[in-house]
């Protein structure tokens, strides 16, 4: 539950912050890291390399968004 949490708040966080990005193509690459941060299966600094993705790319934002709903 706590990685629940964890990810609610990271979103709060940034979610005023997420309209007017990039709307850049989701790897494979980055749908693995997206699906693995759901699942609360990254290290810290995964974590932070994933959020400037995630700041910069409104279509993983919505992809993450996607997960955490389901």
């Amino acid at each position: 539950m706590d990685n629940y949490q964890t990810i609610h708040q990271f979103l709060q966080a940034f979610a005023p912050e997420i309209s007017g990005r990039s709307t850049d193509a989701v790897t494979p690459d980055l749908e693995k890291d997206i699906k693995n941060f759901a699942a609360g299966n990254l290290t810290d600094e995964q974590v932070s390399d994933l959020s400037r993705e995630l700041l910069a790319n409104e279509n993983a934002m919505e992809r993450l968004a996607s997960l955490l709903r389901n």
